[in-house]
C-alpha cells in the first residue's frame, strides 16, 4: 500500500499509520536538508533510507538522535535498472505520480524548469516535462 501525504504532515502521519514506530522504507528524493533529516526520523528502527536526492552541501548524520535506530542508508542517483517497470506502471495507472509533481513544462521551457527547481521557487517539490 501507497500512502502520501505532505512534508509538514509526514512525520505524525507515519507514527499513526505504523504499528512500529514507522516506515519500513523510506524515500528522499527532494534534496532539502529538512527532507533529509525528516526521512530519517520517519523510519522505523532498522528501516532502510534511500537517498536519490542531489544536495548543495555535505548532510550530517546526528548519531546521538539517531541511536538505536540501526538505519541502513543507500544513496546515489535515480537507478536506472528499473525505469522500463517504473514507466509501465505509471502508463498502467498503478502508480500515481501526480502528489509528487507540482509543475509541467514544455520541453522547450527546460531551462525555465530548471531555473525554478534549482531555486526552489513557487513550492515546487518535482517537475515533470512533457
Amino acid at each position: 500500500m501507497i500512502l502520501v501525504i505532505q512534508p509538514v504532515h509526514a512525520l505524525e502521519f507515519v507514527r499513526a499509520n505504523s504499528s512500529h514506530g514507522g516506515a519500513d522504507v523510506v524515500l528522499e528524493a527532494a534534496g532539502a536538508e529538512e527532507t533529509f533529516r525528516l526521512a530519517w526520523k520517519c523510519a522505523r528502527p532498522n528501516a532502510v533510507v534511500t537517498i536519490v536526492a542531489l544536495y548543495n552541501g555535505s548532510q550530517i548524520l546526528p548519531l546521538p538522535e539517531m541511536y538505536g535506530k540501526n538505519l541502513t542508508f543507500k544513496t546515489g542517483g535515480v537507478d536506472g535498472c528499473d525505469c522500463g517497470e517504473i514507466l509501465e506502471l505509471v502508463s498502467q495507472g498503478k502508480l500515481d505520480t501526480e502528489p509528487l509533481i507540482t509543475h509541467t513544462y514544455p520541453l522547450k521551457e527546460i531551462a525555465a524548469a530548471y531555473d525554478l527547481f534549482e531555486n526552489r521557487r513557487d513550492g515546487v517539490m518535482k517537475v515533470a516535462i512533457e
